[in-house]
């Protein structure tokens, strides 16, 4: 029990320091996709996060749609992900394991319908440090295309004497309605467990904190094909962490979490916590969450001068469902009236 203590203890305040250097950092909104469910998209996330499951297949599939309310009905942001990942390919390595994943999203938004679709392919490797302590890291190679409807776009110079006519030139020369590129990402992880689910004890404990960057090749995203520094993508890193640990003789476990992304001169910050139940049988759970039994989650997150996000999940078995709802705070609440983004996953793990 000392033991125990001492470590959860050690989380906390790395944890707890690590959220207090995130808000005395400058906010703003970061560029990239991005779900609330941040966890539940583990491969936009950290490459590092590829593999770890308790099983042999981990199936993911993300819908989040946002600014309907501001960009009118069939307007809005659309992003679509799913994951496949695979883990310990090599059943006969005792020392650790090596998994690996495929993972696709496509985001489309405004009435230009600005689109970008990305496949995935990543490599991740943990090492156990001994029964309780694990180190990954992981490796990510993407292939992405991006696209924009012109005709959906009024230019300037297609307004002649104050009125617009769409068959006006529109006075762009040397610009492409799509083109692809090659995107690179890589991340290390710091996992820790011990303990299990049970009616009497309950005393499970498991933390994670782990690092990222993506594209760090910084392609170029420009419909011009220029190669100036404003036409790079900027890379994007990302410092994340979450603590769970059970409540002693309850079926309740907490689960606070926090990520941080900078990417440029832009910044991110989500925080928050959520409450698990734990629907225990016959005095335990099967290796918990990920094999048996039934659980269900409520928790809210903070997106820093952004949201205020409501979270629902539920677990059957091998199956987990979850929900989210943001509630928009920013200075766009004027315009929004606060309806902001619905986000779904539905996870399946074998």
């Amino acid at each position: 029990m000392k033991t125990k203590t001492t470590i959860l203890k050690k989380i906390n305040a790395l944890l707890g320091a690590a959220l207090l250097f995130f808000i005395f950092i400058q906010k703003a909104s970061a560029q990239d996709l991005h779900f609330s469910q941040f966890y539940e998209s583990p491969l936009t996330l950290n490459p590092a996060l590829c593999g770890q499951f308790k099983g042999s297949l981990y199936a993911e599939a993300n819908y989040r749609t946002q600014w309907s309310s501001v960009m009118g009905s069939g307007n809005g942001y659309n992003t679509l992900g799913a994951t496949l990942e695979f883990r310990n390919l090599l059943k006969n390595w005792t020392k650790g394991f090596i998994s690996e994943g495929l993972s696709f999203f496509s985001d489309k938004s405004g009435d230009a319908q600005i689109t970008t679709a990305e496949i995935c392919f990543t490599a991740a490797s943990g090492i156990y440090l001994n029964t309780n302590n694990t180190i990954t890291a992981g490796l990510q190679a993407g292939w992405a295309q991006r696209s924009v409807n012109f005709s959906a776009m009024q230019w300037g110079e297609q307004y002649v004497d104050g009125t617009y006519s769409e068959n006006a030139p529109t006075g762009e020369s040397g610009i492409g309605s799509s083109f692809s590129y090659m995107d690179f990402a890589g991340g290390l992880c710091y996992n820790y467990s011990s303990g299990q689910v049970r009616a009497i004890t309950n005393n499970e404990v498991k933390a994670n904190l782990g690092v990222s960057f993506y594209h760090f090749n910084q392609p170029n995203i420009s419909f011009y094909g220029e190669n100036t520094p404003g036409s790079l993508l900027y890379m994007r890193t990302d410092i994340h962490g979450f603590l769970q640990f059970g409540i002693q003789h309850t079926h309740f476990s907490i689960i606070p979490a926090a990520a941080y992304y900078m990417q440029g001169p832009s910044s991110e910050i989500d925080a928050g916590a959520k409450i698990r139940y734990y629907m225990i049988q016959n005095g335990s759970v099967s290796e918990k969450s990920e094999k048996g039994g039934t659980s269900f989650d409520i928790g809210a997150y903070y997106r820093l001068n952004d949201a205020l996000i409501f979270l629902l999940g539920l677990k059957l078995k091998s199956y987990t469902v979850g929900f989210n709802y943001d509630i928009n705070i920013s200075q766009l609440h004027v315009v929004s009236s606060g309806r902001g983004a619905l986000e779904i996953s539905l996870k399946y793990i074998y």
